[in-house]
């Protein structure tokens, strides 16, 4: 059970790591959202909060127009 949770932990950490620099993003697509990150002065953890919440008001918006 450890082994699989060690597993279970690794797999996660690699995903954090992995969204939180970019990892796999073709360089155009990094570029602009480090551009945008700086434009609106927030530091990595910030920014990808900003997307996630921008991302689920447009949700609700939608939501409130079907």
């Amino acid at each position: 059970m450890a082994k699989a949770e060690g597993r279970a932990t690794s797999s996660l950490a690699r995903v954090i790591i992995e969204n939180f620099f970019y990892v796999g993003l073709p360089p155009q697509m990094r570029t602009a959202l480090e551009e945008d990150e700086k434009r609106l002065g927030m530091n990595r953890r910030d920014y990808i909060n900003h997307l996630l919440f921008e991302r689920m008001r447009a949700i609700e918006n939608k939501r409130r127009r079907s």
